[in-house]
């Protein structure tokens, strides 16, 4: 448990001084001027007093027997010495805000190990080095363990930041429409104490209704996935990860290796546990309010009232796009709006009440609205009109809203001479936008954590494969970092049950004519090389070969072209389908991603693909493919067949069972894969396997 670190019953502060603009100093006068509850010991070589406070030269010195806490802000060489004298004193938890450890080089590590050393053998946890610190707002704790600036005050919504920045801004934009937080840090360096087991205690604090998370790396992404797994069935979690371009990794030939990055890594992840994934701040933060004050809707159709036509639009085509359906209203709802609307109102969706509209038109709007079983969530645009009571109409905004637990957003425009309507909205748990696109993407997120919350789950599910096989032709190529031949890679996806063309391998003339007895016409010839990583580009693929003597004038050419002991394969030629992709690439600390996407020319020019954590579950399958920009080609447009969906999500199963047992599989593309209508498995027709 980290109550020590988050519910200290007294804190020492190391490093405090009389420099106002010390950190120590800093930390000093933000436990004190927030009202934590227990005693604060400032601790300098000098003695004294800070901030009227007595300052003791060591913490050895204080007459306190339950100092859970120290913030150390003191020369990073002198940490490991002080530690030991926090052992002596049974501190539990030490908030290094120190630099100049590991980040640095060699002799920073070699500083690093002998901090975390001397702290765990006295029992001690560190959190950083290199960080803020952190913060309980619950006013029963009120510790404000960190040397930032935004004021402290009580609320939902408890945050962790890699970064100090981000999360300060976090806490910035939360303060500043009224709401607060609950618990906050920011972590560094993560030497000893992770964010996993922070993320964990979160989600077990029961006055944290909202988590919201900012990321540069994951140190441990297996037991972020297992933490926050937990977690999201209870409330949500939402994320946005930094640096979202392809950092630096060793150079990749595949084209999975080359489109799964570490955002796409991120995003893998979140999916499979439900975490709500932003990429714009803006965006998650307005989410985040929504969230602490209002439950998820019960679907996505989405109700609109407006006084003004053109915001209302905003708000329908932006509903739109973030894949919300519009209500309808019963018959009984018309009735109800036509009966307390002005007869120029307009009663579809949106609902324009005119901008004459007062306080009883809102209330019989939104609560008409609220009562419709085809309403899951409801948007309420106002702008103030001079000749309309707003503090009337606030009144009744709220009312409307009390019986019910589907969730209402409200966006008001007005200016500052009226903001008193907007703090007593908020102050009824209404959030409040300034924009209509911004209150529907709000719910739009609400909409869509419940819906990663109330999927199906299921187990991964045990399908015939022959890992044995696999094996015996795997094994020879453990630690030699290469590829496997074409005929062995096809091999090992038969073993797993993936559909191959029929085919042979060959490596001389007198064998290609027993070769085309195995295949048949028409067929395909190929050069087999690991050296050849792109055979359509090099041109070691030659196509629609329907006879023995084109086979034989073309074998000649490959000849020609890689030299007289080529090894070929010979391939069944399949009928055209759709052209998929599918692959394999490895995850530090993670596993095995599986990405899916729209094959041949189609990866390399719209790079349109999903990614998930092997293994996968059918449902978990389905999802990947449903995730791609260009899903709606494979359900047939313009008169085409579909493509069968539940072959290709078994097809995914199987690849990631592969990755699964086989981790050393680093890189995988079958690409292409042509997928055919109901009652057809897709046929992988070219395959590249590397094993580390």
């Amino acid at each position: 448990m980290l109550d020590g670190l988050f519910r200290p019953r007294a804190v020492g502060v190391i490093g405090a001084s009389g420099n106002p603009y010390s950190i120590g100093h800093i930390v000093v006068k933000n436990l004190t001027n927030n009202g934590f509850h227990g005693p604060v010991f400032p601790i300098n070589p000098k003695g004294g007093t800070i901030r009227s406070i007595q300052a003791y030269k060591s913490i050895l010195d204080v007459p306190c027997d339950t100092i859970d806490l120290v913030n150390i802000s003191i020369r990073n060489v002198f940490v490991p010495d002080v530690l030991e004298e926090c052992g002596q004193k049974g501190v539990k938890f030490a908030i290094v805000h120190s630099a100049g450890f590991k980040e640095v080089g060699p002799e920073g590590e070699e500083l690093e190990r002998k901090m975390v050393e001397t702290a765990h053998k006295h029992g001690i946890r560190i959190f950083g080095p290199n960080s803020q610190g952190i913060q309980n707002a619950d006013p029963d704790v009120s510790v404000y363990a960190n040397f930032t600036f935004v004021p402290q005050n009580p609320g939902n919504i408890s945050i962790m930041a890699q970064g100090g920045g981000m999360g300060e801004m976090l806490k910035l934009h939360l303060h500043n429409v009224g709401l607060g937080h609950r618990m906050y840090c920011s972590y560094g360096n993560e030497c000893d104490l992770t964010m996993p087991e922070i993320l964990e205690y979160y989600g077990k604090d029961d006055g944290t209704k909202v988590i919201m998370m900012q990321t540069e790396s994951f140190k441990d992404p297996r037991a972020f996935l297992e933490v926050a797994s937990a977690i999201t069935p209870h409330k949500p979690i939402l994320a946005i990860k930094a640096g979202r371009t392809a950092e630096g990794s060793k150079a990749v030939s595949s084209h999975t290796g080359a489109l799964v990055d570490q955002v796409k890594m991120a995003e893998a992840m979140y999916r499979k546990a439900g975490v709500i994934s932003f990429t714009d701040t803006h965006q998650m933060i307005k989410a985040a309010i929504a969230m602490s004050t209002q439950s998820p809707p019960p679907g996505n159709r989405i109700g609109i009232i407006t006084n003004t036509g053109g915001p209302g639009i905003q708000a329908v085509d932006e509903s739109i796009s973030q894949g919300l359906q519009l209500a309808s209203w019963s018959e009984e709802g018309n009735k109800k709006l036509k009966e307390t609307q002005f007869a120029e109102a307009s009663l579809g969706n949106p609902v324009d009440v005119v901008a004459t509209a007062n306080q009883d038109h809102y209330h019989a709007a939104i609560s008409t609205l609220l009562a419709e079983e085809e309403t899951d969530m409801v948007l309420v645009f106002f702008v103030t009109a001079p000749f309309t009571d707003i503090d009337a109409i606030a009144k009744r905004i709220k009312e409307a809203t009390e019986e019910s637990d589907k969730p209402v957003v409200v966006v008001v425009e007005t200016f500052s001479e009226n903001y008193r309507l907007i703090e007593n909205l908020r102050a009824a748990d209404l959030p409040v936008y300034e924009f209509a696109e911004d209150g529907v993407r709000a719910l739009a997120s609400m909409s869509k954590y419940a819906q990663l919350r109330d999927r199906v789950r299921e187990d991964v599910p045990q399908l015939d494969t022959d890992q044995a096989r696999a094996e015996a032709i795997i094994k020879p190529y453990r630690g030699t970092d290469s590829y496997l031949t074409q005929e062995d890679a096809f091999t090992v996806l038969r073993a797993y049950g993936l559909k191959a063309p029929r085919m042979a391998g060959f490596s001389s003339v007198q064998g290609l004519e027993g070769a085309a007895e195995i295949v048949g016409f028409p067929c395909v010839l190929k050069i087999d090389s690991a050296d050849v990583l792109h055979k359509s580009d090099e041109g070691g693929v030659i196509l629609d070969l329907a006879d023995f003597d084109q086979l034989k004038d073309a074998h000649e050419k490959m000849l020609e072209k890689f030299g007289p002991e080529s090894t070929c394969l010979l391939m069944q030629q399949m009928p055209k389908g759709y052209e998929l992709i599918t692959g394999v690439a490895a995850s530090e600390g993670l596993g095995s991603l599986v990405m899916f996407g729209l094959g041949g020319v189609f990866v390399e020019v719209l790079k349109d693909v999903s990614v998930a954590v092997a293994p996968l579950s059918m449902p978990e399958a389905h999802e990947l493919i449903r995730c791609i920009q260009g899903f709606e080609i494979l359900t047939g447009l313009r008169g085409n067949d579909p493509v069968d969906l539940e072959a290709v999500a078994e097809m995914l199963v199987r690849v990631s069972l592969l990755a699964n047992d086989f981790p050393e599989i680093v890189e995988m593309d079958l690409n292409p894969i042509f997928a055919y209508p109901a009652g057809q498995s897709p046929i992988a027709v070219d395959a590249r396997l590397k094993v580390e």
